[in-house]
């Protein structure tokens, strides 16, 4: 197995230089994006620092650790450490005039421009942490096939899949109809229909499959670069990239399941397995009780969700939680 690196995507929207940024860019947008521009958002609640420790701990096997911001380094960084590269945003956008970008998934589209990005690499929001020991097995196979963490044991077909007017309220969002287009889109040039969800967790990705679907879809990778702010136009190139490693046999689909799932029967199926996943959205008004379970999951992977409607006191718990379970600083930090 090659070197394996990290990608992952910072922002702090506390910044008043980022912040005036984003103010003076919101005037000149003339749709709604009183969602896509939310603070939730761009929120930085130090979730960076307990992932890098959960990197730390987990997965030292880890080769280099890219951060793509905007001009911005976190105060208890020790950006000078050897694993440790600040990528910032004006070194991966193509064109100068997408940015300033306020936008993760026009990010996205521009990761695998990172400079001495290795082939094989895993990419983290900074709200995703490690939750157990792992190794580069659980993440690509020893061929250097990536694992892609789906959230089905059989992908169904299913209308809903292809349809964003067909899902329930609580499913139409952005996000949802951006994967729908991309689905689509996905559909249309190779003919092949993906039925697979994939996870809102870490993604293993291959930088030269991301390369060729950048030539492959030039003008929808373009539009959504330039897409300053997001909408549910956006191509999610991650997803693509998944989706094409899925259909050309060039990943393996892994079922990564809800520790936090009742149902019996994936119990049961799951019950060797140890591709667990945890995910806690923080608006949740049971968010206390989700990470007393999260505390003795012994999850491969858990995101913690802020959302516009995320409470104050609920954030305090997630800070507690996070200082509690990742208590040792990392060699990343200060």
């Amino acid at each position: 197995m090659q070197k394996v690196d990290v990608v992952y995507t910072y922002v702090d929207g506390n910044d008043p230089a980022w912040l005036d940024k984003k103010i003076n860019e919101e005037k000149q947008i003339k749709v709604d994006i009183s969602s896509s521009g939310s603070s939730a958002r761009f929120m930085d609640n130090q979730e960076l620092k307990f992932s890098l420790r959960s990197l730390d701990k987990y997965a030292d096997w880890v080769n280099k650790i890219f951060i793509v911001t905007d001009n911005q380094i976190p105060s208890w960084l020790n950006f000078l450490h050897p694993k440790i590269r600040i990528i910032d945003h004006t070194d991966i956008f193509s064109k100068r005039s997408h940015l300033p970008n306020f936008n993760a998934k026009a990010i996205e589209t521009q990761i695998h421009h990172i400079k001495d990005l290795s082939e094989y690499f895993i990419y983290f929001n900074d709200d995703m942490f490690l939750g157990r020991k792992t190794k580069p097995e659980d993440f690509f196979n020893k061929s250097g096939k990536p694992n892609i963490f789906v959230s089905e044991l059989i992908p169904f077909p299913n209308k809903t899949a292809f349809n964003f007017e067909l899902r329930s309220d609580t499913k139409k969002n952005d996000y949802q109809e951006s994967v729908i287009r991309t689905r689509i889109l996905y559909k249309n040039h190779f003919r092949k229909n993906i039925y697979y969800n994939i996870r809102h967790g870490v993604k293993p990705l291959l930088k030269s499959v991301l390369e060729k679907l950048e030539t492959t879809f030039p003008d929808e990778v373009n539009a959504t670069a330039n897409n300053k702010f997001r909408t549910g136009n956006d191509l999610m190139m991650l997803h693509l990239c998944q989706f094409y490693c899925i259909d050309k046999k060039l990943g393996k689909p892994v079922y990564l399941y809800s520790v936090d799932n009742n149902s019996i029967l994936k119990k049961i199926f799951t019950l060797n397995s140890k591709n667990s996943f945890f995910f806690i959205n923080l608006d949740d008004i049971k968010v206390a009780d989700k990470f007393e379970k999260l505390r003795n999951a012994n999850a491969l992977i858990f995101c913690l969700n802020q959302t516009p409607k995320t409470l104050d006191s609920n954030l305090i718990i997630m800070k507690n939680f996070l200082a509690d379970y990742f208590p040792v600083k990392s060699q990343f930090e200060n």
